[in-house]
């Protein structure tokens, strides 16, 4: 197999795996459309896919998804978001971890 025809390969490879990752972020997104067992596997897909092949999630999806349990995380009823002096804290509250992000 010649050089070129890897490079090929691999370009296919990732256009696809970030093809997948936003059809996976809409689902995610639209939690009238599809349950929150669908939108857990969808969370739990895009994680998987980013670490095989080195995507990440540019979409508003990453911030509703755990990567501690990899799961979606409904503001409110399973993670709760405090706001100090200068970052925004969220909370897991299935697995109790939390991420902080600067303002």
């Amino acid at each position: 197999m010649s050089s070129r025809r890897r490079s090929k390969d691999s370009i296919r490879r990732k256009n696809r795996s970030s093809e997948a990752i936003n059809k996976l972020s809409k689902i995610i997104l639209s939690p009238d459309k599809n349950s929150h067992r669908i939108r857990d596997i969808a969370a739990r897909d895009i994680l998987r896919l980013s670490k095989r092949h080195g995507q990440s999630n540019e979409s508003l999806s990453r911030i509703l998804i755990c990567k501690s349990c990899e799961s979606v995380m409904r503001f409110g009823r399973d993670s709760r978001i405090r706001i100090r002096k200068h970052s925004v804290i969220t909370t897991c509250l299935r697995c109790e971890n939390k991420t902080r992000k600067p303002i």
